[in-house]
């Protein structure tokens, strides 16, 4: 079984598992306040209102047909995109109390399945045994939001191959 990093809180611990396991996010935040994770990818070049139009609706059709298959799972977050120097910045909010593991391990894949190159990823280079040990800590984690939720507001992003986790 992986081993949550002693130091940190079960919060900080859940964003780091999840920038080091999926180099497709850029940053991540917890608002405490909201009960919300929210995701960032950050997109090279600016991408049009037609084409982030086309994103949200290729997520619902994704989401959609996961709930024939499992009632039980969630529906589509808050899905935003925002242009800044030069980027579009695409956010996903999704409650805590519902977030899971298959919901994250779809929408990484839904991201790079229909953004691809645009999205700039910087990947820490890990072997495939650690980022089953990230996953692990990250379903432990989230199987036990009741440890972590009261915690204050968290952001994490990652940098030059760092991660760092800030108090909000």
């Amino acid at each position: 079984m992986a081993k949550l990093r002693l130091k940190e809180t079960p919060g900080t611990n859940l964003l780091i598992s999840f920038l080091i396991r999926y180099p497709v996010l850029a940053s991540l935040r917890y608002n405490q306040g909201s009960q919300t994770l929210s995701f960032t990818v950050l997109l090279k070049d600016q991408v049009d209102a037609e084409r982030q139009t086309e994103f949200v609706e290729f997520l619902q059709g994704y989401y959609e047909a996961c709930k024939v298959v499992d009632p039980k799972f969630p529906q589509l977050g808050r899905v935003e995109h925002a242009a800044l120097n030069g980027v579009t910045v695409l956010g996903y909010e999704q409650r805590v109390e519902i977030l899971t593991l298959v919901e994250v391990r779809l929408l990484m894949q839904l991201f790079v399945e229909f953004y691809g190159d645009l999205i700039g990823a910087e990947a820490l280079p890990l072997q495939e045994e650690e980022l089953y040990a990230q996953e692990e800590i990250i379903e432990q984690i989230l199987g036990q939001k009741e440890t972590w939720r009261s915690e204050k507001s968290i952001v994490a992003y990652r940098e030059g191959g760092r991660v760092f986790v800030y108090n909000k």
